[in-house]
Formats: structure tokens, sequence, C-alpha cells
């Protein structure tokens, strides 16, 4: 039985987090994922086996914690919540048997194929198949890596559905040790959260029955895009990997552009729904347009954003508890740096006082939106910090 994705979480209103059985999950568009993966794989030499390994490390813990929380000691029982809980959170539909799993509908690979019109020369799903492996480690009662998952066919490359064939075999993994339950989280009151967020439930429509949870888009040319509910160390991972690891400025430039696009196509548009209508409210001036989707974030699993100070000229954000800040303070980075913040601040900073969006009677529509990035490159200056004590990343822009 399908549930909505949300029947999975826990929110803890103070800190801006979303949690499943203790770890931190966040939507994120299927558009979104296919610039965070192509960033990943241009700035890290093994960046398709970091995407994989990332899914491996974040479902992983997830899954076992899920087992033993709900005492599913039967392979069968613990296989079958996976099933229910895999679609419910858009991933797409599993048909699964002793040879393989056929997936049906993938989101990122039917994404794939819209966004690149084009077919892909490799198989696309790096996430499902890590999640796939790390049903299987756990069903098995192995360590991560025990079983490797490979993906022989997928719908981004024209193939009639994505199969992904599992072997056990050695597969190196060095996991980070990362006990969120030691770090400080800045905390601020908010009594009307749950209200919202239960709002919003309401507006967020569950998975249909091929595992795809589709939200209404105002973009030009699409009615409609594919959420999926992520846990949030598949970025973490990831980024870290990419900016420590890889070139760090293809890194930087990348994945500033995948938040910069993923805000465009997902909190702007987000504005002419109804459910940009229970996060933004009715805001009148384009400084509290820009507040009020800052401060819809922590409804998203996002942490708290809180906007200094905001003008035509400037503008000054403090970023709270942020997936992928928390995680890199847990890993040891000494100034913890996400390259998605930046972006995706400064493409609502675009989109409201530049572009305007608002006043449009036009929609935007996606090849302008990223079209746009150089000019909002040239037009910015940026400048990011960190603060240990408030757990925030700092983003000053001029322009």
């Amino acid at each position: 039985m399908i549930k909505h994705s949300l029947d999975f979480a826990e929110f803890d209103a103070e800190t801006g987090r979303a949690l499943v059985y203790g770890y931190p999950y966040a939507y994120r568009s299927a558009f979104l994922n296919q610039y965070f993966e192509n960033a990943i794989r241009s700035s890290h030499p093994e960046g398709t086996d970091v995407l994989y390994r990332a899914s491996l490390f974040a479902n992983y813990r997830v899954l076992r914690r899920i087992r033993e929380s709900l005492n599913l000691k039967s392979t069968e029982d613990f296989l079958n919540f996976l099933e229910i809980m895999f679609v419910s959170l858009g991933y797409g539909k599993p048909l699964i048997s002793k040879e393989d799993v056929k997936l049906i509908a993938s989101p990122i690979a039917q994404t794939y194929l819209y966004v690149h019109h084009t077919a892909s020369d490799v198989p696309m799903c790096n996430f499902q198949r890590g999640f796939f492996a790390a049903a299987l480690d756990v069903a098995l009662n192995q360590s991560p890596g025990t079983v490797y998952v490979e993906e022989t066919e997928c719908v981004a490359m024209q193939d009639p559905v994505c199969r992904m064939v599992p072997s056990v075999k050695p597969y190196a993994v060095d996991f980070p040790d990362v006990d969120y339950s030691g770090l400080s989280f800045y905390t601020e009151e908010d009594p009307h959260f749950m209200e919202k967020v239960n709002l919003l439930r309401k507006a967020i429509p569950k998975a249909d029955d091929t595992g795809n949870i589709h939200v209404p888009s105002a973009y030009g040319g699409l009615k409609r895009a594919a959420f999926l509910y992520f846990p949030t160390e598949y970025f973490s991972y990831s980024t870290w990997k990419a900016l420590t690891e890889g070139d760090f400025n293809t890194a930087d430039l990348t994945l500033r552009f995948t938040g910069y696009s993923g805000f465009l196509m997902t909190f702007v548009t987000l504005y002419y729904t109804p459910i940009g209508k229970v996060a933004y409210g009715d805001p009148e001036t384009p400084e509290d347009l820009f507040r009020a989707i800052m401060g819809s974030m922590k409804y998203w699993g996002m942490g708290l954003w809180r906007v200094e100070e905001v003008r035509e000229g400037r503008a000054v954000a403090k970023v709270h508890n942020f997936y992928e800040n928390d995680f890199q303070r847990l890993v040891g980075v000494e100034e913890p740096y996400s390259p998605y913040v930046v972006g995706g601040i400064m493409g609502l900073l675009f989109a409201v006082y530049s572009v305007k969006f608002y006043l449009r009677e036009d929609p935007l529509f996606i090849s302008e939106a990223i079209q746009s990035y150089d000019e909002a490159l040239e037009t910015f200056k940026v400048r990011s910090s960190f603060d240990r004590s408030e757990n925030a990343q700092i983003v000053e822009f001029e322009w």
C-alpha cells in the first residue's frame, strides 16, 4: 500500500530538520538530481562510483535502523516493507525476482531523457542501485559492500526498463562514522510549524502506482515535475568527496549551478502552485517574497534559512543546520561549505531582482533559467564563511 512520503518523517521544528528513523531527509526534484549527478561525474575522476557509494552509505544506515526499530526479523517482511517505502518515496516501482530487480518508471531515468533530449551512453539510476545494494546487505545481515548491484539496462539508454542485477562479490567501502547526536544545532521556536507541515502534506501528492511523486510546475513547456524524498547523506557524501578529492573549482562551479537551477525550477515555480500558497503566504514586496521563500526551507528538511539583510544590491543570509554542512563538520572538515547553498540563494535573488518573475505574465522556460547562470555569475559578487557557534553558513551577495 503506497503511503505519503511525509508519513515516514518526523519533524524537528526547532532545527528545521526532517528525520526518517533518525537520519535527515529532504525533497529534491528529479530535474535537480540530473544537474547534481553531472556535477559529481564532471568534477571527480570516479564520479559514478562516488554516487553509488553515497547511495549505499545513506540507505544502508537508514535501512539497518528500520529493520532494528520495526523488529523485521523475517527477510520477507523486511523486503515487503522496503518495497512500500521505495514506491512511497518516489523512486519508481520495483519488480523483484531472484535474478534481478526490474525498475519501472524510474523518475531519474525518465527525467534524463526529458532534460537531454537524447539517450545516455551509460545507465543513470545510481541512487536506486545503491538502495537495492543496501537493502540486500541489510536483508542478509551483512556489512555494506557485500552485495554489488549493477544496472545493465536503463530507460535513460532507451531500454524498456531499468534492470538491476545483484552479485555477491567484494566491493571496498570506507564509510565515515557520522553521529548527529554529537552535533550542536541552532534552534528557533515556531509554534505554527507543524500546522504548516500538515497543510503541505495535503498539498503534496503521494506517489502514484508507478512510484512517482508528481508536483505541478509553472515552467513553460512543463506541466509537472517528479520529486523524490532523498536521504540527504546521498548529497552530503557526494559533495564532500567532490570538493575534497575531485577538482575543487569544477565541483564548486557545477554544484553552484545545481543549486541555482534547482531553486529556479523548484522554489520559484512553486510560487504559482497551491504548495507555494501554503509555504510562502502572500508576500507583497520583492524583499517579502525573498524572505518567504528562504523561510520555507525548514518545511522541506533544509534547516533554518534566515535573511539578515536584503535590499536592491545587497543581501546577507545565514543558513543554519544545512545537511551538507552538518555532514562536513562530522567528518572533520575545518570550514564547512556548500556550493549548493550559494547557488540556490543566487538563483532566488536573480529571479526576484533581475528577472522579477512574480510580475511576468508568461512563465519562465527551463532553457531560459539555465542560460541565465552565466549572467548571474557576472552579476553577483559572493562571499561565504562558516560560523560554528551558530552552525551557519553565512553568504553575502552584492550586485
